[in-house]
């Protein structure tokens, strides 16, 4: 099946070519960037597996598995609270055995699917969950917001079946906790409340916290180094303990959501007001500006180098081909499986 490729050289001119579906090689011309539509509504969360498949989040439940040119391969639909009947997903993560983990915001819980079979588990967490995170024991980590009837944000490890309730000090808020993300050192890191926090995943005891000025920390990403990057509405900021977080790059009018790193270190992120995708180096210099679609939200990187970007408003998805050095980096598992090896 044949479809549009659009060819943009930087973020300005661009050529429309005729493209086919037949499976990528390791190399490319590039950059080439194809815009598909996700087969889903609103799409935000995105992960990639261990066979190259990208695995798209819309945030009213539907999740799609696509290939390496955009084509929506399978379609599955997670459940609703069950009381109200509402839906609202965000966060995604694949585990090691291929199972897809979905974070229902308005449900309460993290649904796992099983793609060979379809069948869909719940499980449930704190109020109002958003991040998600597996640890390299396989255990599913979920931040909830903490608005419901404990006055702090609260942490849920699941396989291991044991919940970690903070003591960070935060007041209510509905910012926390927008990401989840763990290091290799076995720690985990979340952000909201205005303020970044690190838990040891052995005990569930919070070792430290990062304070920023506009109180809006965002998606959290960890490089090579166990240093973490975040997003802070029109600003990108790095941060290495026990020193405080230090501003990389700023914006005016901005709007950041989606961060990942490659494994050069470059620094990947959707800029939603703007309908860009950037590339930082890793001294937090940007190097390149990519057009992409209507409210870039998620980012994922393949092995090819290829980056993928859900376009929340248009409900598509774009993958800018070889711009990056794949795969995307994560210690251990990190935020969803380190897939798409060739």
């Amino acid at each position: 099946m044949k479809k549009l490729i659009f060819l943009f050289i930087g973020i300005s001119a661009f050529t429309f070519l005729l493209g086919s579906c037949a499976p990528k090689s390791s190399t490319h011309s590039g950059p080439v960037a194809y815009t598909s539509q996700a087969g889903v509504n609103a799409p935000d969360g995105i992960a990639i597996d261990a066979s190259g498949y990208v695995w798209v989040l819309g945030q009213a439940g539907d999740l799609a598995e696509i290939n390496s040119r955009g084509t929506v391969l399978n379609t599955y639909q997670l459940p609703p609270n069950s009381t109200t009947g509402y839906t609202s997903y965000a966060g995604i993560a694949i585990a090691a055995s291929g199972n897809i983990w979905a974070v229902n915001y308005a449900g309460n819980f993290v649904a796992q699917i099983v793609p060979s079979t379809g069948v869909i588990t719940k499980y449930l967490t704190g109020y109002f969950p958003y991040g998600v995170a597996i640890d390299p024991s396989g255990n599913i980590w979920v931040g909830d917001t903490g608005t419901g009837s404990t006055p702090y944000s609260s942490l849920t490890e699941w396989v291991g079946s044991t919940s970690y309730p903070s003591s960070y000090g935060s007041p209510v808020s509905q910012n926390c906790v927008e990401s989840v993300v763990i290091d290799g050192l076995g720690y985990v890191w979340l952000s909201g409340c205005g303020s970044v926090y690190i838990v040891k995943a052995s005990s569930g005891v919070s070792t430290g916290s990062f304070v920023f000025p506009s109180g809006g920390p965002g998606n959290i990403a960890i490089d090579q180094n166990e240093n973490a990057w975040t997003v802070d509405i029109d600003s990108l900021y790095f941060m290495s303990p026990p020193n405080k977080p230090v501003l990389m790059y700023s914006a005016s009018g901005a709007d950041f959501k989606g961060i990942a790193i490659d494994q050069a270190g470059n620094v990947w992120v959707t800029d939603n007001a703007n309908a860009t995708l950037l590339k930082f180096n890793p001294s937090g210099t940007l190097l390149a500006a990519f057009a992409v679609g209507n409210g870039p939200s998620g980012i994922a990187i393949d092995a090819y180098g290829d980056v993928w970007v859900t376009n929340t408003g248009d409900n598509t998805v774009t993958e800018w081909m070889g711009i990056a050095a794949g795969p995307q980096f994560f210690p251990y598992t990190g935020p969803q499986f380190p897939g798409g090896q060739p």
